[in-house]
């Protein structure tokens, strides 16, 4: 390092001496080379740097007695709970850019106008793009900036603004956390300081904080867990900070991208709050953007998902999702993704991501919350889960006619004998009718409940089980027509041996229309056949079937298949396939007919093959077409390309030219002849090709035929052979 430090002493001394011979307008000069330091002044003999050991005994380069920095622009101030937030837009006065030794840039704040000293310091900014932050403040306050180099120098403060104060403390502006347990004195929140309705499930955090590490994406923690992902990445600007996390959604297809946050652990019925800010670019091209726990049991296996989601369309502006979810039985542990599904154009952003525990399983003890803790009308109808109100919890009487809404008492929620005739008045089942037995619970016991007698009705019942059916409960639709013997209907039957419960619906068995004094002709009676339509679903696997004579649908464009996957479009009489963007794509008919967009038919998976192709023979070369064979849809098959013969030794009948792949080869033990001409001199021999071992062999050789062939360099065109498989 010494003698580095005494080469470059040698150098600038040098410049020195030239630049004193001449107009100098800089002066270098440097200390001892024993003191193992050069000394950097400027033209004004000032010191700007010292290059190499340090004064307290460190080496490297420090930068001294820099320029003051620019004068930096007046803060913006924004009243904020407990004080005020300070925001610097990261100009200056005279719109210089940033100096290279920026270090950071000072607030100073005090309840008089002032000017910034050491007392005066409360915050700083360390990044020259500007930022925002939230100083405390129990008065009116002015603020000023004050810009500083590495070298420690100060800048004009900035101009003065303010006074402002902080925002008044209402109910709607205590976030999350601001007053905590400490800042509350022994009961000094009672049930009067409590409005109805104030303090909501998603308030009622049980003694937890955010769970997620890096909340913002602004750390390392962050940065670590996109290192390796070659679509996620931590970019900016978030919202209202610096950093957030993003993903490319770009790909060929839809496709879903995910990113594990972290792992929590979870126990069955433990209820979390998710919530995070999102937004999209203008092309971004999906079906929702996600945050979610993925709920997993002892072993690891996922068995739910608790998820809230956004649009499924860009969104340009910050937005916040939210909401509760609940772990199922058997929970150990969650894992927290954030997620877009199924996209494929532009990026997707989040910031700002909490997860929070709401209410874990047994926390409310039963009888902890009595009538002394509730004031009048402060629990209401949507805040009752269904049947968590029984007849235990009902004093007798308490419920009149005044307290009942319509239609808020069903029969689900009546035993026997609740009801009697005496409780009744006139009209009370206004044009209904219950015959044939009384209501028990929620069934009908040997009775049907219908809207009349006779004629056109609806019809309720319960169809007692035979030897080769279960029993069902039915809905029948009866025309009223004296021709239908028995009435459209829809029930469901269940199958407790493959845990199937199929729907049916089917249309009425008709009779044939008595003709009134008319002869009828000789014919047999007509048949007037059902239609029904069946539904059931197996592990993953949903059927539809339908049943009739002829099956018609009346309609403009019909879609089979659901987004993402790819669907049929029958339109105007066209069959059509679709991915789920509305982009034409390969058809496929019974497995193995294919129509691509272009409309060309071939067979799936059948393409040209390259036969094998005898010793003594190869393919003609140059940019003359390969020899190969095709299968069409026709059963036939297809040969092309040329064959060059390359031996010299006579050529025989038999001699085998090419052998065709097992695909391509006739089912039917006949040989196949075909007539080829061999260009050279005109001469003819034919091709035969046998079914069995699907050799292609000479026969009928012409004299100049086989003159030519032994030259060495004769071929044969086998464009234009085509022969059926069977």
């Amino acid at each position: 390092m010494t003698n580095q430090i005494a080469s470059l002493a040698a150098r600038l001394a040098a410049v020195e001496r030239r630049l004193d011979s001449t107009s100098r307008t800089a002066q270098l000069a440097y200390s001892s080379i024993e003191n193992g330091a050069i000394d950097v002044f400027d033209e004004d003999g000032s010191l700007r740097a010292v290059i190499g050991q340090q004064p307290d005994g460190t080496t490297g380069l420090n930068v001294v007695n820099g320029p003051p920095p620019p004068q930096p622009t007046a803060p913006t101030l924004t009243s904020s709970i407990g004080g005020v937030t300070v925001g610097w837009d990261g100009r200056f006065i005279d719109g210089s850019p940033v100096p290279l030794d920026w270090a950071r840039l000072e607030i100073h704040a005090s309840e008089v106008d002032f000017v910034p000293n050491a007392s005066t310091l409360r915050a700083t900014i360390e990044s020259p793009q500007g930022g925002t932050f939230t100083i405390a403040a129990e008065t009116p306050t002015y603020v000023r900036m004050v810009a500083r180099n590495t070298s420690g120098t100060a800048s004009l403060p900035s101009p003065s603004a303010g006074p402002l104060g902080r925002m008044p403390v209402v109910a709607e502006a205590v976030i999350d956390g601001i007053v905590g347990e400490l800042a509350l004195a022994e009961a000094a929140v009672s049930r009067s300081k409590i409005a109805i309705g104030a303090v909501d499930a998603d308030r009622m955090a049980v003694g937890t904080g955010n769970l997620l590490p890096d909340a913002s994406f602004e750390g390392a923690y962050a940065e670590n867990l996109v290192a390796d992902s070659p679509v996620w990445q931590i970019a900016g600007p978030g919202n209202n900070s610096a950093r957030c996390l993003t993903v490319d959604a770009r790909a060929a297809a839809p496709t879903t991208r995910s990113q594990q946050l972290t792992t929590l652990p979870a126990s069955p019925g433990d209820r979390f709050f998710l919530a995070v800010d999102y937004r999209s670019s203008a092309d971004w091209f999906g079906l929702a953007p996600k945050f979610y726990l993925c709920w997993q049991d002892a072993a690891g296996v996922a068995i739910g998902y608790g998820v809230v989601q956004g649009a499924a369309a860009p969104v340009t502006a910050w937005t916040r999702m939210s909401g509760q979810v609940q772990a199922p039985a058997n929970t150990v542990r969650a894992t927290v993704w954030i997620e877009s599904f199924q996209a494929n154009t532009g990026n997707l952003s989040f910031d700002n991501a909490e997860v929070r525990t709401v209410i874990t399983a047994g926390v409310v003890l039963a009888g902890s919350i009595s009538g002394d803790e509730l004031a009048a009308n402060s629990i209401t109808g949507e805040k009752v889960v269904a049947q968590t109100i029984t007849g235990r919890e009902v004093k007798f009487k308490s419920l009149t006619g005044d307290h009942l809404d319509v239609n808020s008492a069903r029969i689900a929620l009546l035993t026997s004998g609740v009801i009697t005739a005496d409780m009744l008045t006139a009209d009370a089942l206004n044009g209904k009718t219950i015959t044939g037995g009384h209501i028990i619970g929620v069934e009908i016991d040997g009775a049907v409940l219908r809207t009349a007698d006779t004629g056109s009705r609806v019809e309720i019942t319960s169809v007692p089980a035979t030897d080769t059916a279960p029993s069902s409960g039915r809905v029948r639709l009866y025309s009223g027509s004296a021709t239908e013997a028995e009435p459209a209907s829809m029930y469901s039957l269940y199958d407790a041996a493959t845990n199937t419960s199929a729907l049916h619906l089917q249309s009425a068995v008709l009779n044939t229309p008595a003709l009134s004094g008319v002869v009828g002709p000789m014919s047999p009676t007509p048949d007037w056949p059902t239609s029904a339509i069946t539904m059931w679903s197996e592990p993953n696997t949903s059927h539809l079937n339908l049943s009739a004579t002829e099956a018609k649908v009346d309609a403009v464009t019909t879609v089979i298949g659901s987004a993402p996957y790819y669907q049929v479009v029958v339109r105007s009489g066209v069959i059509s396939a679709q991915t789920s963007a509305g982009v034409d794509a390969i058809l496929y008919l019974n497995r193995m007919l294919v129509v691509d967009p272009s409309g060309w038919i071939s067979r799936s998976n059948e393409d040209w093959k390259s036969p094998t192709i005898s010793s003594g023979w190869t393919h003609y070369g140059g940019t003359w077409d390969r020899v190969a064979c095709k299968i069409y849809p026709d059963r036939t098959v297809g040969l092309r390309g040329l064959v060059k013969r390359t031996s010299k030794d006579p050529a025989a009948g038999g001699e085998v030219v090419i052998t065709l792949p097992t695909s391509a080869r006739p089912t039917v033990a006949n040989t196949q002849q075909f007539s080829v001409l061999v260009p050279q001199n005109g001469s003819a021999l034919t091709l035969n090709i046998n079914p069995s071992s699907g050799t292609v062999t000479l026969a009928n050789i012409t004299s100049g035929a086989a003159t030519a062939l032994a030259s060495g360099s004769a071929y044969l065109n086998l464009s234009g052979i085509r022969f059926p498989l069977d």
